[in-house]
């Protein structure tokens, strides 16, 4: 007797995430299945998930599932979950902007959408948001793109790049750009004992800005720097944000940020210096549960972010530097994330776009225990 089953899967990275692919026809149709079959496969709930595929880190710990979009007037639909590492959940709340850089990528090599030279345009349907994101993928010989000269924060080396056109997102979360119809609010945060400014955005993935200082903290802090209690403040901020504006706690949604006006820190992998007048501010942004500091910069956040910054009022507009070239760089722990933004006359989002490198990594048969799924 068979005790295990067979999954085709392929291992992809996708800016600085990496997850693990599937064709939607090669999962389970039933929700509660596929996510023991999603949880069994990438070792969770386990701190090291050494019994399946997971890499033990939010970045890592994440799947793709791709199937046909031609109903959503799409190339391919994308549904990307984040798979709990020490907790048994998978998250289908938010989409990933670093993994949907490999989706392109992945539909082309699939024979999902043929390959035209030098660069093919993936229209993607995503099904956590709802929308459509643009995908234009660098094509070689019938085939993406993997050399290239250009390098991301957070990725070693250099790769052929991947651009990703989020601008018809608006809404993504709460269906509206600005979820409280504000560009800034008062917002109580009882473990705070005060108020303090904020300003939620919603492009991609509902957000929630505020000045580092109203926290507590300088700005420029690095992953070893982020206490239990400042991750705490963080997702206190976070809570009472999710209230205000009708999420659930479960969420994980909007994603609290802190902002800081330009300034000089330390780049956490390269331990080199990022100086204050390469960034258009300093951002960190606390992703959970449990809370914890994102290394680098989710894309999605990055874009939302991006836009927030062009807002005039917002925390963000409040301390950004315009460059005057459209381009929005955003200081993160591991280096600077830059994002164009562009409006027509009428001030709207005409594009919300970023470039990243992705490449698969590895194809084959994983395994899952029949115990497991039973």
């Amino acid at each position: 007797m068979v005790q295990q089953e067979p999954v085709k899967c392929v291992i992809m990275r996708g800016g600085t995430s990496k997850g693990v692919f599937f064709s939607e026809r090669d999962l389970p149709r039933d929700p509660q299945q596929r996510d023991r079959l999603i949880l069994a496969l990438m070792g969770s709930p386990d701190p090291r998930q050494i019994n399946g595929l997971g890499g033990a880190d939010h970045l890592t710990s994440k799947v793709a599932i791709i199937g046909p979009g031609k109903v959503h007037g799409a190339d391919v639909t994308y549904t990307f979950g984040q798979v709990g590492i020490d907790q048994p959940y998978v998250s289908y709340s938010a989409n990933c902007g670093n993994l949907s850089a490999a989706v392109g990528v992945y539909a082309i090599e699939e024979g999902m959408v043929p390959a035209r030279e030098p660069v093919t345009t993936v229209r993607i349907y995503n099904t956590n948001t709802r929308q459509i994101l643009i995908s234009r993928v660098p094509v070689e010989r019938g085939a993406p793109a993997v050399d290239g000269d250009y390098a991301i924060a957070g990725v070693p080396g250099t790769a052929s790049e991947i651009r990703l056109d989020f601008s018809q997102t608006s809404g993504a979360t709460t269906g509206k750009m600005l979820p409280t119809g504000n560009v800034r609010d008062e917002l109580y945060v009882a473990e705070l004992g005060k108020s303090i400014t904020v300003s939620f955005v919603d492009v991609a993935k509902a957000t929630l800005y505020f000045n580092a200082a109203d926290i507590g903290i300088k700005g420029t802090e690095g992953p070893e720097e982020f206490t239990q209690d400042i991750l705490q403040r963080f997702w206190a901020v976070r809570n009472a944000g999710a209230q205000r504006i009708g999420l659930a706690p479960e969420s994980r949604l909007p994603t609290p940020v802190s902002v800081l006006a330009p300034a000089r820190y330390v780049n956490f992998m390269t331990k080199q210096p990022v100086p204050a007048d390469a960034v258009s501010f300093v951002a960190r942004r606390v992703v959970g549960p449990p809370p914890r500091l994102h290394k680098a910069f989710a894309a999605t956040g990055a874009v939302c972010t991006a836009v927030a910054a062009t807002l005039p009022g917002t925390v963000v507009h409040e301390v950004a530097r315009d460059f005057g070239d459209g381009v929005v760089r955003i200081g993160h722990p591991t280096g600077v994330f830059p994002v164009r933004i562009a409006r027509d006359s009428e001030g709207r989002l005409t594009e919300a776009s970023y470039s990243r490198t992705a490449r698969r990594l590895m194809a084959g048969t994983a395994y899952v225990p029949h115990a497991v799924l039973a």
